[in-house]
C-alpha cells in the first residue's frame, strides 16, 4: 500500500486549489496562471500532471520509478475497482484513489465506519495526513449509495475504532491519560477550519499577523485569499446538497470567487443604485442562513459553530461539532457519484475545496519530516490561532468529554498555564470545569499546572534567565495564594482540581534548574486555612530528555531534574527519551560530531568525566575528556588568557590568577550540583523576608542535596558558579560548537554514555519514579523511525522477550497533544500494539497475547501513577 499512500498524498495533499479552479476555468487568468488550456484535474488528469505532483512528494529516487506509479494512478486507480462489490464507484475520478484505500483499511461495524486492525499503522499514517473525514465520508457515501441508503447520523468518534476485541476488552477497563496538554488536545484542526470558513471576511487581520511572523518561514501570502476562496465553495456546495435554506446560484459563487476590482466597482455603481440591487457578499449570505436557522426551534446546542444545521442526536455529545461537515462530504459524495446533471462543476469545485482544506491543514499541523522541539513549536503556536472566541469554549470540552465518555472509570490529568494572579488561576479552572456538561465527568479528571521553558533574554549583570525566573516565581506564587484562599474550598473546592505542576516547552535552552526553587516551593507548601477539608500535596512531574543537543546532554537533563528538583516515590518524568535512544546510532547518523553550545559541551565533558570515574574507573577516557574539559574552560572563563585561538600562558599559569585555581574538573563538578540553587543563594542568607510566603521562598533557595551542601563548603566551587552567571561567561558560553570525537575514543565514548543510560534507568526504578511514554509526540519530534522503536521496552519489559536489559520501571502510555497529532489513547496503545506485532527483534519474538498482556500492565500501572486528591471537586 505504499504506492497507494504516496498516491493519496500527490494527490490531495500537494495539488494546490487555485491550480484546480484555474485550470477549470472557474478562475480569473493572472501572472501565475496564463494558459489557455482547460482541463478538470479531478477526472482528466495527465500523466504529466501526476509526475510533476508525485515530484513533490520527494519519495521516489528515480524518475522511471515515479512515471510507473504514476501510470498505475490514471489507468487503475482513477478507475473502479471491479473486485470491491460493496462500494459504488465514481468514473473515471480522483475520488476512487480514496475509495481503493478505503477498501483495503475500512468497514462498518455498528453502521459506523471501522478500520482493519491489521492496517491501523497505515491508516493512522495516512489520516494524521489527509484527515480521517476524507476517507470515512467518502466510504460510507459509496456504501450507501451501492445499497439505497441514506446516512443521517455524522457523529462517530473523531478517531475511528479497530476490530482487535482482544486489545478493545482491555482498553474498556478502567484507564489513565496522565499526559495531556488541554490547549493541543482538542479538535484543534476541525474548529480552526469551522472558525475559518464561517467567519473569514472577518478574519483579514488574523491571517496578517500569521503573516508577519511567518513570512521568513516561506509563508505564502495569497494565504487568505485561498482561504476566502474555499470558504465561498463550502458556502455553494452547502446550497447546492440542501443543507441550508438559502439559495447560492452559480452566478453568485462566480461572482464571490472573482471579486470585482475597485475600478470595475465604479463602473458598475450607477447601475446597481439604479436598479437598487446589491451585489451579494459572504456575509450577507451566511446572515440570511443564520436568520433562517434561528427561526427553527428544533436547533442543537452546538448550533453555533456553523451555519449548516447540526441534526439533534441522541446523546448530543461534543462530536456533533464534526457532524455538518462531514454531512457535506458525504452528500456532494453522493452527488458526484449519482452523476447529477452538474456533477463536474460540483467535482471540480470540491476537489479544490478539499485542496485548499488540506494547504490549511499542512500549515497548522505538524505533517511535515522534520524532527526536534523547534519544529513542533513552529505548528503547535497556531493551534487555536485560527479559532474565534465564540469557539474557544468548545476547546476545552472536546479535549476532555470524548474520551471520559468512551468508556467506565476513566482518569484524565490535564495541563494548563498557571496565570500570574490567584483570582485569574480560580477564574481559568472554574471556565474550564463550568465546560464540562456532565456532574459525574467533572470528578474523573484533575489539573496540573506547567509552567513553559524559554530561552534565556539577558539583562545586563543579572543571573542567568533572570526574567523567565521572576516570572515562575510570580505563578509560583500566585498558585500558593490560590491554594491558600478559603473561597477555594468549602462548597466550591477548586483548589482540589489542582494535583500536580510541571514544565513544558522546549528544554535545549532552559534547563531544570531554572524550575528548581519554584518546584521545591511548592512541593514544600503548607496549607494555612481552618478547613478540614484541604489540598493534598503537590506532586511533581517534569518534562525532560526529549529534545537535546546530543544523548549525553539529554541525559544529563535526566539527573538534573531528579537532583535539582528533589524528586522522589510517586513522581513523574515526562517522555525520557535520552534514556533509550540508541546510542551508536544516534552518534553515526551525525557522523561522530556534537553540535551544540559550548557551555553544554564544557558541562557534558565534566559530568561524564565523574560518571566515568564513578561507574567505569579512571581509563584513558578520562584523560580525553578531562584535556577537553581545559581547553573548553579556558575559552569560555578565561578572558584575555584565550584569544584567536591561541593561550597566552603567561596570563592562564599567573601565580596570583584564580583561573588556574578554578581550572578543576572536579571543582567544576560541583559547582554544577550548585545550579539547583537560587542564583543568589549565598545573599539570600542575609535577606530578612517580609512576608510568610517570601521567607517560605526563602527557605528553599538552597538545594539540601548531599553533593550540593558538600560544593557549598568549596571556595573553587563557589567562585566557578558565580562566574557561571555572569555576563562575559554566559556569552562566552553560548557561541555554537562543533565537536567531532575521536576516532579512538569513540567506543569507549559510547560505552560510557550506554553505561550511563541504564545506571539512570536503575536509579529511577529503585526511586520508584514513573516515565510518562507518548508514542505519537516521540513520533513526530523525536527520532523514532516506527512505533516499535519507542523506547517504552526498555523502560519496561516484564512479560516480554527483547534484547535490552530487564526493567520494571512504572511507565504510562499517554496521548500529549491529542489534537495535534491526530491520536485518542486507545489509538496509542493500538499503535505500539500492532507496531510490536509486526517488527519483532530476530530471536525475540512475543505472541499477540503477550503483548496485550504487557500492555495491560501499563493499563493498570497508569491507574495507580495517578496524582490522586479529593473527589468531591465542584
Amino acid at each position: 500500500m505504499e504506492h497507494l499512500s504516496n498516491a493519496l498524498r500527490a494527490l490531495f495533499a500537494e495539488q494546490d486549489g487555485d491550480n484546480v479552479l484555474y485550470k477549470a476555468g472557474l478562475l480569473k487568468k493572472n501572472n501565475k496562471y496564463t494558459s489557455d488550456e482547460c482541463i478538470n484535474l479531478d477526472t482528466e488528469l495527465k500523466e504529466s500532471h501526476v509526475m510533476s505532483l508525485l515530484k513533490k512528494t520527494n519519495v521516489y529516487n528515480t524518475l522511471d520509478q515515479q512515471a510507473i506509479v504514476g501510470q498505475v494512478i490514471t489507468s487503475q486507480w482513477m478507475k473502479p475497482n471491479c473486485d470491491c462489490k460493496e462500494l459504488k464507484f465514481f468514473g473515471d475520478s480522483i475520488y476512487n484513489v480514496l475509495l481503493h484505500f478505503g477498501c483495503k483499511t475500512l468497514f462498518l461495524k455498528d453502521n459506523e465506519p471501522t478500520c482493519h486492525y491489521s492496517r491501523l499503522l497505515r491508516w493512522h499514517l495516512m489520516t494524521s495526513l489527509l484527515g480521517e473525514d476524507l476517507f470515512t465520508t467518502s466510504y460510507v457515501a459509496a456504501y450507501d449509495i451501492n445499497n439505497g441508503l441514506q446516512r443521517k447520523y455524522f457523529d462517530w468518534s473523531a478517531f475511528i475504532d479497530h476490530n482487535n476485541k482482544e486489545l478493545n476488552a482491555v482498553l474498556s477497563r478502567p484507564i489513565a491519560d496522565l499526559h495531556m496538554h488541554l490547549k493541543g488536545s482538542s479538535y484543534n484542526f476541525d474548529l480552526s477550519w469551522l472558525s475559518v470558513v464561517n467567519n473569514i471576511d472577518r478574519m483579514r487581520k488574523k491571517f496578517d499577523d500569521v503573516y508577519q511572523k511567518r513570512k521568513i518561514d516561506e509563508w505564502d501570502p495569497e494565504f487568505y485569499y485561498k482561504m476566502y476562496r474555499a470558504s465561498v465553495i463550502r458556502l455553494y456546495l452547502a446550497s447546492r446538497t440542501g443543507l441550508i435554506s438559502k439559495e447560492v446560484t452559480c452566478s453568485q459563487l462566480m461572482s464571490l470567487l472573482n471579486p470585482l476590482s475597485m475600478k470595475e466597482m465604479e463602473t458598475l455603481k450607477g447601475e446597481l443604485e439604479k436598479n437598487d440591487y446589491e451585489l451579494p457578499t459572504f456575509r450577507s449570505i451566511i446572515k440570511a442562513i443564520k436568520i433562517g436557522n434561528n427561526d427553527d426551534s428544533n436547533i442543537s446546542p452546538y448550533q453555533n459553530v456553523d451555519y449548516i444545521k447540526i441534526a439533534h442526536y441522541t446523546k448530543e455529545t461534543i462530536n456533533s461539532i464534526l457532524a455538518p461537515e462531514r454531512e457535506l462530504m458525504y452528500r456532494v459524495f453522493c452527488l458526484i457519484m449519482t452523476e447529477c446533471e452538474d456533477y463536474q462543476t460540483i467535482s471540480t469545485l470540491f476537489y479544490a475545496y478539499l485542496s485548499y482544506k488540506s494547504t490549511f491543514r499542512q500549515s497548522i499541523v505538524q505533517l511535515n519530516s522534520a524532527v526536534g522541539f523547534h519544529n513542533f513549536s513552529e505548528y503547535e503556536d497556531l493551534k487555536d490561532s485560527f479559532i474565534e472566541d465564540s469557539y474557544k469554549k468548545y476547546l476545552y470540552q472536546a479535549a476532555i468529554e470524548p474520551f471520559l465518555r468512551n468508556g467506565q472509570e476513566r482518569y484524565l490529568e490535564t495541563r494548563i498555564v498557571p496565570a500570574d494572579t490567584s483570582e485569574k488561576i480560580s477564574q481559568k479552572i472554574k471556565e474550564i470545569y463550568d465546560c464540562i456538561q456532565e456532574r459525574e465527568m467533572k470528578t474523573q479528571f484533575n489539573i496540573i499546572f506547567h509552567f513553559i521553558k524559554k530561552r534565556d533574554e539577558r539583562e545586563e549583570k543579572r543571573y542567568r534567565h533572570f526574567l523567565i525566573r521572576e516570572e515562575i516565581r510570580k505563578q509560583a506564587f500566585a498558585i500558593y495564594n490560590f491554594r491558600n484562599d478559603e473561597r477555594n474550598w468549602g462548597e466550591n473546592p477548586l483548589a482540589g482540581c489542582v494535583v500536580g505542576i510541571d514544565a513544558a516547552n522546549s528544554e535545549i535552552y532552559c534547563r531544570p534548574e531554572v524550575f528548581a526553587p519554584a518546584f521545591r516551593f511548592l512541593r514544600n507548601h503548607k496549607i494555612v486555612n481552618g478547613f478540614e477539608q484541604r489540598p493534598n500535596d503537590l506532586n511533581i512531574t517534569f518534562h525532560v530528555g526529549e529534545d537535546f543537543f546530543d544523548v549525553a546532554d539529554g541525559l544529563r537533563a535526566v539527573e538534573e531534574a531528579m537532583i535539582f528538583l528533589n524528586l522522589r516515590n510517586g513522581d513523574r518524568l515526562g517522555h525520557c527519551l535520552a534514556l533509550g535512544t540508541d546510542v551508536r546510532k544516534y552518534y553515526e547518523m551525525r557522523y561522530h560530531t556534537i553540535c551544540s553550545t559550548k557551555q553544554v559541551l564544557l558541562d557534558n565533558m565534566a559530568w561524564l568525566h565523574h560518571k566515568c570515574k564513578k561507574i567505569v574507573g579512571y581509563t584513558p577516557l578520562c584523560y580525553y575528556l578531562e584535556s577537553t574539559f581545559h581547553d573548553l574552560f579556558l575559552e569560555i572563563f578565561g578572558d584575555e588568557k584565550y584569544k584567536d585561538g591561541k593561550f597566552n600562558y603567561d596570563r592562564v599559569f599567573d601565580a596570583e590568577d584564580n583561573l588556574k585555581a578554578m581550572n578543576n574538573i572536579q571543582d567544576y563538578y560541583l559547582s554544577w550540583l550548585l545550579r539547583g540553587n537560587s542564583p543568589t543563594f549565598a545573599s539570600d542568607e542575609s535577606t530578612v523576608p517580609t512576608s510568610d510566603i517570601e521567607k517560605e521562598w526563602l527557605n528553599v533557595s538552597v538545594n539540601h542535596h548531599l553533593g550540593a551542601e558538600l560544593a557549598r563548603n568549596n571556595n573553587n566551587a563557589l567562585e566557578i558558579h558565580e562566574q557561571y552567571h555572569s555576563d562575559r561567561v554566559v556569552n562566552k558560553g553560548s557561541d555554537a560548537k562543533t565537536f567531532t570525537i575521536r576516532e579512538e575514543y569513540r567506543d569507549d565514548f559510547y560505552s560510557l554514555i550506554e553505561t550511563i543510560q541504564e545506571h539512570l534507568l536503575c536509579k529511577i526504578e529503585k526511586k520508584r519514579i514513573s516515565i510518562e511514554c507518548n508514542p505519537s509526540s516521540n513520533y513526530k519530534i523525536g527520532e523514532m523511525m516506527r512505533y516499535d522503536g519507542h523506547p517504552i521496552t526498555k523502560f519496561f519489559n516484564r512479560g516480554l522477550s527483547t534484547p535490552y536489559p530487564s526493567h520494571d520501571i512504572a511507565v504510562s502510555i499517554n496521548t500529549d497533544d491529542q489534537g495535534v497529532f491526530s491520536t485518542s489513547l486507545e489509538r496509542e496503545y493500538s499503535l505500539i500494539a500492532l507496531a510490536m506485532e509486526r517488527y519483532q527483534p530476530e530471536g525475540y519474538k512475543n505472541s499477540p497475547r503477550q503483548i496485550i498482556e504487557w500492555l495491560d500492565k501499563i493499563r493498570e500501572m497508569s491507574v495507580e501513577q495517578q496524582f490522586s486528591n479529593i473527589k468531591n471537586k465542584m
